[in-house]
């Protein structure tokens, strides 16, 4: 018994680093309708914002979280507002193109940048646990799980709660309305991208304290993020959370009780039910309407 809750905690852990990079693919393509296959390189360059400011300036990985969403917010910005903006009106293929294309950029100029090392941070706190009746829980993932509930609060409410929110719903729901009513709709579409980047970057700057990171690892996150928001609803932020949840504890249960080696079989396997007989995904709502 000790072993299973050990697992299931474990995995909600996990969940909560899942849920984190997670939620901006979610606001992305709940607004624009866009698939960002360049989302797990937002996620890498916010990594390597924490890496590189702790080795160059000995900045702890947690005070480099706000430069990190600084950064890719501009990044983000600037990506939406110069190049996918572009294709605002174009077939879905063309996102997906674009959007492909900037993976293998940002990827590759990473790697002539700074090599195809594997890097790692080791501060005083990175093995460190605490324990609860015998239940050990890393302190790094706990933070990066909460981190998860404060960005989905705070998406929450910037989507209910502020006029820049109501402005992207109204965007999300009729373009062409929201058009007509005044919006302007690349603009909107350029904050929500922004936002959703800077988002990444954070979550990317949280997780950099006990993940590997090297130029690549990009794809096997965009891949993650996407079989997340399936789980949890398309578009649909709170569910970005609760399909973390849920990823983390199968593949944590998979692990320990079967074979880690078919555990993104079963993840996927999970994925092809769900889009099969609840394509909504398991909360039932979808993309932010």
């Amino acid at each position: 018994m000790k072993i299973f809750i050990q697992t299931l905690v474990n995995g909600v852990m996990i969940g909560g680093v899942y849920a984190a990079y997670s939620a901006g693919f979610s606001l992305i393509f709940g607004v624009m309708d866009i698939i960002n296959l360049a989302h797990g390189e937002l996620l890498m360059l916010g990594a390597f914002t924490a890496y590189w400011l702790y080795a160059l300036a000995n900045i702890d990985p947690y005070f480099t979280i706000p430069i990190a969403g600084v950064l890719l917010f501009l990044i983000g910005y600037l990506l939406q507002r110069f190049l996918l903006n572009t294709v605002v009106d174009s077939p879905p293929i063309m996102s997906y193109l674009v959007t492909f294309g900037l993976h293998l950029i940002i990827a590759n100029g990473a790697v002539k940048l700074w090599s195809h090392d594997f890097r790692s941070i080791t501060t005083s706190y990175s093995g460190a646990s605490f324990d609860i009746f015998g239940i050990i829980i890393p302190i790094t993932r706990f933070t990066t799980f909460i981190l998860a509930f404060i960005i989905v609060a705070f998406l929450f409410y910037l989507l209910n709660k502020s006029n820049l929110g109501r402005a992207i719903r109204a965007t999300a729901q009729n373009r062409e309305l929201a058009k007509l009513s005044g919006i302007d709709i690349k603009m909107i579409y350029s904050l929500t991208f922004a936002i959703g980047a800077a988002i990444t970057g954070i979550a990317g700057a949280s997780i950099s304290s006990f993940v590997i990171l090297f130029p690549e690892m990009g794809l096997n996150y965009t891949i993650i993020a996407f079989c997340v928001v399936v789980l949890g609803g398309m578009g649909h932020i709170q569910g970005a959370l609760i399909g973390g949840i849920i990823l983390g504890v199968v593949q944590s249960l998979s692990v320990t009780y079967l074979n880690s080696e078919i555990s993104f079989a079963i993840i996927f396997l999970l994925l092809f039910i769900v889009l099969v007989f609840k394509p909504s995904g398991i909360t039932g709502r979808g993309i932010i309407r």
